[in-house]
This record gives structure tokens, sequence and C-alpha cells, in this order.
């Protein structure tokens, strides 16, 4: 009987462990998709789509951009931040933290892609 209830908690804090994990990009944390509102060269403001629950957090992020950050057109070539325009449609990838501010913000963003 103590063999089962040890394997149950085993697999319990497995089950914990696993699910506390967001939805991953390869490494790269989670993502979401957002219209860009401004572009201030080195930071994005962007409003997420619906249904996202970055949504939940603020309907407005400003993404911090650095030189770590990948930028990137929609067929995954290299692109500088000034070819952002506002308007545009775009997925960020980020370390799924968000500081409580107004707007939110958004500090580890690991990429940010042009949707088509």
């Amino acid at each position: 009987m103590k063999r089962y209830w040890f394997v149950f908690a085993i697999a319990v804090v497995t089950l914990l462990f696993f699910s506390s994990c967001g939805p991953a990009d390869n490494g790269n944390g989670v993502s979401f998709e957002a219209t860009v509102l401004e572009n201030n060269q080195s930071n994005l403001l962007v409003q997420p789509e619906e249904g996202s629950d970055e949504l939940r957090s603020s309907d407005k992020i400003i993404v911090h951009i650095n030189d770590d950050v990948k930028l990137l057109d929609s067929q995954d070539k290299e692109i500088k931040i000034s070819d952002i325009k506002v308007g545009d449609k775009v997925r960020i990838f980020y370390n799924g933290a968000i500081a409580e501010s107004y707007p939110a913000q958004i500090n580890r963003c690991y990429k940010v892609k042009l949707l088509d």
C-alpha cells in the first residue's frame, strides 16, 4: 500500500510540474499575436489579439526590444525594427512574464515575427 501512495505522489508532482510550464516555442517561452500601435525603435506598443491570455493582463503592452531580440518577417528573414509599421500584425515570443503596469510591459522578449 505504501508503494502505491509513493508512485501516486510522484505522478502528481510530475503532472503539477509539467502543467505549470506554459506553452513553449522551442525554448523561447510563450507567444501571442498582436497589432502594433506604436514603434519607438527601442520598444513596440502592441494590442494583444482577442482571446489571448495577454489581453486579460492589459489591452496595451510595451515590448522592449534590445539587440538580442530576433526580428523576422513572415518568411523568417531577419529585419530591422524600422521595418515594423503601425498596424502590422506580429507574434511576440517572450519568457511569460508581464510587468503589471499600464501599459503592461514585457522586458524579456526573444523574438518578434511579422505575420501576413
